[in-house]
């Protein structure tokens, strides 16, 4: 297999490069594509509508991340697979505008479409930052600062998207758009080093189930519910909450941008910081991020400029949850099962989104934007709380707590 080498370059360095500009274009193709709940919203999906199709997404989701996990860890590669379903999320993502709207079949053909397209699209982002983990840690480079390179174009893309192509094309185009710019990042990837952990090791006879032997895999699987129960209440019904108060809500794109700048100092710092501190720790510090900027737009905000500002809490967080949590699962899992436990993870994210888009859609329409977001606020509180309690245990249950040996 002959690799994409740059002159002048150790091979460490080139795989960075690759890996980086892997990132950076398929962030920016992500940014670009993000319109999807404001193009439902223009064609008159109400929030509680919006939630159960995203609900049904979720579930369809549970299943894909599953399936192509295991898929991965069968064949013991994760390149195809990852290349597999980019071209085939973003090929059918395309083709979204062309589903009739404004007819009274139209929700039906929503709710039926949307989540098969959601099946080759939900591991997407999954199996991009899987390779990137696996590699980077294989020969010895920063994640941290290759991730920063996905946040910095999703926020150029986004701002581009905000300012050029919506007024210039409307949010249709979007769709399309986001499909072409994702084109590099698929010949990236295949030019990319296969992780080594990705062979087939070694398996006990136990399977899957060997990651649920492990304590605190399990209480990351708690932790991750209520957590993703609470960002689901956030991310998915932004859109709504501009509307309600009176912002234009095209310009999620733009606080989107803010956000994925904001990631950026933690990831570039991520390394230092792992070496300083405990995984967990960051982790719960990351969720204190965004629980309190919930808060603060459930509290305060009322024009775009502070929405802005707020949307930056939730960018330092989830740079930090970026840089740590799929770390933290690899620590856990065994090298056999590293692709199987980073699909658990994500599934059991995807069940959390199913009830985070059920409740919220009917919620957000019953109590309004900003009581709403102080119930996403809470949410993010009580998962470090229940994370935290975890690691309340008697001597004897430390152990279980200690990383697999690869």
């Amino acid at each position: 297999m002959k690799k994409l080498h740059f002159p002048s370059l150790t091979p460490q360095n080139s795989e960075a490069l690759r890996l980086a500009a892997a990132q950076g274009t398929f962030w920016a193709s992500m940014a670009i594509g993000g319109y999807q709940t404001v193009y439902l919203q223009n064609n008159g999906f109400p929030a509680a509508q919006f939630g159960l199709l995203n609900a049904i997404a979720c579930a369809v989701a549970i299943l894909s991340m599953t399936f192509w996990g295991m898929v991965s860890d069968r064949i013991g590669g994760v390149r195809k697979i990852t290349m597999l379903t980019l071209f085939l999320g973003v090929t059918l993502f395309a083709f979204v505008p062309m589903i009739p709207t404004g007819q009274p079949y139209s929700a039906l053909l929503f709710l039926i479409l949307l989540p098969f397209i959601n099946f080759f699209r939900a591991p997407m982002s999954a199996f991009v930052d899987n390779i990137t983990v696996r590699n980077c840690a294989e020969n010895g480079l920063n994640y941290g600062s290759v991730r920063s390179s996905g946040s910095f174009w999703y926020a150029v893309a986004g701002i581009l998207c905000v300012n050029l192509l919506i007024p210039a094309f409307g949010v249709n185009a979007t769709f399309y758009v986001s499909a072409f710019v994702m084109v590099p990042s698929i010949v990236l990837i295949f030019f990319c080093r296969e992780p080594l952990s990705g062979g087939r090791a070694k398996r006990s006879r136990m399977g899957a189930g060997e990651l649920f032997k492990n304590r605190a895999f399990l209480a990351f699987l708690i932790f991750g519910f209520f957590f993703y129960v609470g960002t689901a209440f956030e991310s998915n019904f932004l859109p709504y909450l501009m509307t309600s108060i009176g912002i234009d809500s095209t310009n999620v794109g733009l606080a989107l941008a803010i956000r994925a700048l904001m990631e950026i100092p933690f990831l570039f710092f991520i390394l230092k910081l792992r070496r300083r501190f405990p995984l967990r720790y960051l982790i719960m510090l990351s969720a204190v991020f965004m629980g309190v900027e919930c808060l603060m737009l459930s509290f305060f905000v009322t024009t775009l400029s502070e929405f802005l500002v707020f949307a930056s809490l939730f960018g330092l967080g989830n740079g930090l949850f970026l840089g740590t949590a799929t770390n933290y699962v690899y620590e856990l899992a065994p090298v056999h099962l590293r692709a199987t436990a980073h699909g658990l993870f994500v599934s059991v994210s995807q069940i959390a989104g199913i009830l985070g888009n059920l409740l919220g859609g009917f919620l957000f329409d019953a109590v309004g934007g900003k009581t709403f977001y102080l119930f996403a606020g809470g949410l993010m509180f009580l998962s470090i709380l229940v994370f935290a309690a975890s690691f309340v245990r008697r001597k004897g249950a430390a152990q279980a707590e200690q990383p697999f040996q690869a």
